[in-house]
């Protein structure tokens, strides 16, 4: 499922001839459209409802099927669920390596360390790259909200290199290079044996070298551009609004769009040159603009807006002298940052040493955001469609909206990265490849151990597969609640048909790894991913690891049949030296993930409470569901085991008349005579 286009296939059923059915798949995409509507003094405008928008789809009017307003400056937005991805807040810092001085590059990385650390909320996203016309642009980081990555990619733009193969937890970087350029010197001739004036030779040599340097420069200016139209075609299946901000001091715009009005000397020889007859030796790029350097732009310009991406440019030379002592008066302009940012809906920020007020104003004007969505039958994959949204009942308003969309087409291999990242980063569902997470903390000395037991259907992953050798990447992250990764797995498996097809078929694998992480809490996320077939698993489990001093109940753990999966060892950490810990009596058991239970089939459990001994204790067990409420569960006692630090109970639970469909289990633990309660939970299926 694409985050902006979502597909569904509706099934039409026809009555034909001699009452025969025919069937004919329609997919239809869900559009969302988010939408800012700011005041004329650019504050956000609050309290709008659905009726007061109008949303048209190349040239017909759609009715609105969705509405959601997402307000940033409230206290609901910062709560830890899972947000709209379309509502989210995406910044694209990009760092200009071609038209800077290296004065300015250090204010582009001083602002943009203020920005991350200041002005990003803990729900925005951030990517960090770069762009050069002789390497290409590179991206540093996919989109994330880990600041820590994103600091360090700061700090060294040039030069920062990591592991993550999805780009939000340090990765090697991508590049995307422009065609190499070659530039041919012209001949210089001696002339003096001719009788010509050496005078006149070198004016016309000047003249000759300055076209030469002109068409050099406006080549560079050219491949930026085109650059820059890459990058906003590669982010235009990522969803919401994504906001360029581009570190530059921009390029001379007399190359593109001509000379400036207030280059008298120009203009001055232009005349001299016509009253003479020498007209040839004017040059028309320099007066009247290049037509194919428009061009580009506009192409440009045209993929950042079907693409939903503004280009909002920061003028790093700060404020600009038009006169110098030495040289007088000159044209310092910035006009070829407007070049670019004004027809993609973007802002310069100009004439300011103070960044951090700039990009805060960016910010502010995005506080609010109105989330459109409607359906549209697919009939060209690929296509791109015009979107105009109207907002009736106000005046004086100025409304930000994506320019259109594309119809689902084919990914290319770096926004097959980015969609991957946006998947982990907006917890966006994938039905291709069943899976199901089991995090458990365990208290050690330092950081706690927490394995992770991921079950991963095995007919989901055979299927589509036209190869023996099937290669499955599982990318495992553990976020804090300021969104920085604090520990990370990735593993490759290639997975033979011949030797293990008939276990996958049958039930599928049981990954284990383990997590080091510090007291906190934390979202655990794993994506698993078939290259072969593109097939997608994801699972997010939410725990709290709690200080090590503390009483910690951790969920209760359904013995699992042994051979039942196909079992795979994942990575761990060298520091981490407490072994297996799944284990009774000094026997280690398989955990069940996907717990499912019969009513009147005894399953056996165990719950592991650390800092309490079992005679110190009082606990109570429920189940409850969304249909019949909560009541008790009295599972059977088995055995009572308490070490060093941990107590272990072990139960048998026989479920009495459960409603079939899904539960929860709860284990509650209290110390006698004390109201503090700690609680673990197990969600169920009942059959």
């Amino acid at each position: 499922m694409r985050p902006l286009v979502r597909l569904a296939s509706v099934l039409l059923l026809s009555a034909a001839a001699g009452s025969a059915q025919v069937r004919e798949t329609i997919h239809v995409n869900v559009v969302e459209v988010p939408v800012t509507v700011v005041d004329r003094d650019g504050n956000p405008v609050r309290g709008l409802k659905l009726e007061n928008f109008e949303l048209i789809d190349q040239g017909h009017k759609r009715p609105i099927t969705t509405f959601d307003v997402i307000d940033f400056a409230s206290p609901e937005s910062k709560r830890t669920s899972p947000l709209n991805p379309v509502a989210r807040r995406s910044f694209f810092l990009l760092f200009d390596l071609s038209f800077s001085s290296p004065f300015g590059r250090v204010k582009a990385q001083a602002a943009a360390l203020n920005f991350i650390a200041r002005s990003m909320q803990r729900r925005d996203m951030a990517a960090i790259g770069t762009i050069d016309v002789q390497r290409g642009f590179r991206l540093l980081t996919a989109f994330t909200t880990d600041r820590n990555l994103l600091t360090a990619a700061i700090d060294s733009p040039v030069n920062f290199h990591s592991s993550d193969p999805l780009q939000i937890a340090g990765t090697q970087m991508t590049e995307l290079a422009p065609p190499t350029a070659t530039v041919q010197a012209g001949s210089k001739t001696d002339d003096s044996a001719l009788g010509i004036d050496p005078t006149d030779i070198a004016v016309e040599i000047q003249r000759g070298q300055n076209r030469l340097n002109d068409q050099f420069n406006r080549g560079r200016i050219e491949r930026q551009v085109t650059l820059l139209g890459g990058l906003a075609r590669t982010l235009r299946m990522l969803p919401g609004r994504k906001q360029v901000v581009f570190f530059s001091e921009g390029f001379d715009p007399r190359l593109v769009r001509g000379r400036d009005v207030r280059a008298f000397s120009d203009a001055m020889e232009e005349m001299t040159q016509v009253q003479s007859g020498e007209v040839w030796k004017i040059d028309t790029d320099n007066r009247y603009g290049d037509a194919r350097s428009l061009s580009v732009v506009d192409q440009m310009a045209n993929i950042f807006r079907g693409s939903d991406v503004v280009l909002n440019a920061v003028d790093i030379q700060g404020v600009r002298v038009q006169n110098d002592l030495q040289s007088g008066a000159t044209i310092n302009s910035n006009d070829g940052l407007f070049l670019l940012a004004k027809p993609t809906g973007g802002e310069v920020f100009r004439n300011s040493n103070d960044l951090k007020n700039d990009l805060e104003r960016m910010l502010r004007q995005q506080e609010v955001v109105y989330v459109l969505g409607f359906q549209v039958p697919t009939t060209n994959q690929g296509l791109f469609h015009q979107l105009k949204v109207r907002v009736k009942g106000l005046s004086g308003t100025r409304v930000f909206h994506r320019a259109g969309y594309y119809e689902a087409g084919v990914e290319n291999a770096l926004e097959r990265v980015l969609n991957n990242a946006q998947i982990v980063l907006n917890d966006l569902p994938q039905t291709d490849i069943a899976v199901a997470s089991l995090a458990a903390p365990f208290p050690t000395r330092g950081d706690a151990q927490v394995p992770v037991i991921l079950e991963i259907n095995g007919a989901d992953l055979l299927r589509d597969a036209k190869v023996n050798a099937i290669t499955t990447d599982i990318y495992m992250y553990a976020f804090d609640d300021e969104g920085t990764v604090r520990d990370r797995m990735f593993q490759r498996m290639s997975l033979d048909r011949s030797k293990v097809g008939g276990k996958l078929q049958e039930s599928g694998i049981k990954y284990y790894a383990t997590l080091s992480l510090p007291p906190g809490n934390y979202a655990v996320k794993s994506l698993v991913r078939v290259l072969e077939t593109e097939r997608k698993g994801y699972a997010r489990t939410d725990i709290v690891v709690p200080p090590a001093s503390d009483v910690a109940v951790l969920p209760p753990f359904f013995f699992e049949e042994p051979g039942k999966w196909l079992m795979v060892r994942g990575a761990s950490h060298d520091a981490t030296h407490a072994g297996y810990p799944f284990q009774i009596n000094g026997e280690p058991f398989i955990p069940s993930v996907a717990v499912q239970v019969r009513n009147g089939e005894p399953r056996q459990f165990a719950v592991f409470v650390y800092n309490a001994s079992a005679n110190e204790m009082a606990w109570e067990t429920s189940v409850s569901n969304d249909r019949s409420g909560s009541h008790s569960a009295a599972p059977h006692l088995l055995k009572e085991m308490t070490g060093e630090d941990v107590a272990k109970l072990m139960f048998q639970y026989a479920p009495v008349d459960l409603d079939h469909g899904a539960a929860r289990l709860d284990f509650t633990v209290r110390k006698k005579g004390s109201a503090d309660v700690r609680k673990a939970s197990v969600p169920l299926t009942v059959q």
